[in-house]
């Protein structure tokens, strides 16, 4: 009788069929045996596709009991479909996420406490500054990864046109703003938007309680004020405060001096406007009363719903280590935000290229700045009330201290009805 021999996999075991004698032998490990977890990212896959997948592959040979599967999502639907997957019961395990959307989702008890589940060696090799980043009261629910330190990119041929030094803070520039105005036809600069000012300028947005709303004050009033002065002179753009592309496409035109932005953003300028990409430098930026600049913060976290926590947790510290980190700092123009990495020579080696005094000037800014974060779960929406009174003030022309008075009492109905 002829013998026949089949191969086949039973729950754990491998069971070999020969001329009706049963063996058993221990079962080689499958992918099906291994913890899968899901890693989203925001509108990366697009230009860093192949370090991620190496990434990956190699945690996976570090790990060979974990899979992880890489999903990248545009920015505009990342928290929504976050928020969907988590309601559905299929939540992914570890999510890169901006500062605000870390806290929003926090404050809905979306997120694991890191400061509670991750090891003391896991926890201790950021900068502190921005590891308390997503802090609400003593819990982190995020990884601090990689920061985009706002650094001065100005047309150097704009300012020998005007005779003009490169000012350091707001004061300085409103003071030489008409000047560079009649001399080039351009402006000199366009202010950030309120509730980063205001930050900037040493105004509390809320108490030390953070419980109430404290940037109501006569400081402001007398800010907006002298703002407003400018704005109506069309010394400053009255327009747009804070919105970056409209702030690009006037500096890209030649018709601004001064942009705040991340060095990343020289590469663009390069492929958009050839000819004022020859005539940009470099040099910190704008800063008010506190000598602070504004430090956004890409953060990884991890949703409390994820079966597999601790796996989660593990990958997500390995993206955002020393040697991680410092890795995709080298593909791209943005800053690390672990000790070590960010004190890496790279940063500062290239003296000859824009790009490398950029990326130069990025690690001495992020000295002085900071992702300005309230540590509020509902800093959104709270940032959103603030800028209401630039926006009815300035840009409308209401009064500013009934402006003000109005976007107080929004930002306290918010913090009433969401007291985290």
């Amino acid at each position: 009788m002829n013998k026949l021999v089949k191969t086949m996999l039973v729950t754990g075991m491998s069971v070999l069929m020969a001329g009706g004698c049963l063996l058993s032998a221990p079962m080689t490990a499958k992918a099906a045996d291994k913890t899968e977890i899901e890693f989203w990212t925001i509108d990366l896959k697009g230009k860093f596709s192949g370090f991620f997948n190496d990434m990956i592959k190699n945690y996976e040979k570090e790990h060979k009991d974990v899979k992880v599967n890489w999903v990248d999502l545009p920015y505009a639907d990342i928290q929504s479909k976050l928020i969907t997957s988590v309601a559905g019961g299929k939540s992914p395990d570890v999510v890169n996420l901006n500062t605000q959307m870390a806290l929003t989702l926090a404050g809905k008890g979306a997120l694991v406490d890191l400061n509670k589940e991750a090891t003391d060696e896991q926890k201790g090799i950021y900068i502190k500054d921005l590891w308390d980043s997503a802090k609400i009261g003593d819990k982190v629910y995020a990884f601090p990864w990689y920061a985009s330190p706002d650094i001065m990119l100005y047309n150097k041929e704009l300012f020998d046109k005007a005779g003009i030094e490169v000012p350091k803070t707001y004061s300085e520039a409103l003071k030489v703003a008409k000047e560079f105005k009649e001399k080039t036809g351009a402006y000199l600069f366009t202010p950030d938007e309120l509730f980063n000012l205001l930050t900037m300028e040493n105004i509390p947005i809320l108490d030390k309680d953070g419980k109430k709303a404290a940037f109501d004050t006569e400081k402001t009033q007398k800010l907006l004020e002298e703002f407003k002065k400018y704005t109506d002179e069309d010394i400053i753009p009255k327009t747009n405060w804070g919105k970056w592309d409209e702030e690009l496409k006037l500096f890209e035109s030649g018709k601004l001096g001064i942009i705040s932005s991340s060095g990343s953003s020289i590469a663009r300028i390069k492929d958009e406007a050839p000819d004022v990409y020859k005539n940009i430098q470099v040099a910190l930026p704008l800063t008010g009363d506190n000598g602070l600049s504004r430090n956004p913060l890409m953060n990884v976290v991890v949703p409390s719903s994820s079966k597999h926590t601790k796996e989660a947790i593990d990958f997500a510290n390995y993206v955002t280590n020393d040697e991680n980190q410092l890795a995709f700092c080298k593909q791209v123009s943005i800053f690390p935000s672990t000790t070590k990495a960010s004190e890496d020579s790279f940063f500062t080696s290239d003296d000859k290229t824009i790009e490398g005094k950029a990326s130069a000037m990025s690690a001495k800014a992020s000295q002085t700045s900071r992702d300005f974060s309230l540590g509020k779960a509902n800093q959104g929406a709270i940032q959103e009330a603030v800028n209401k009174a630039y926006e009815a003030s300035i840009v409308n022309g209401d009064n500013i201290k009934d402006s003000l008075k109005k976007s107080a009492d929004d930002v306290n109905k918010i913090l009433e009805e969401n007291n985290d």
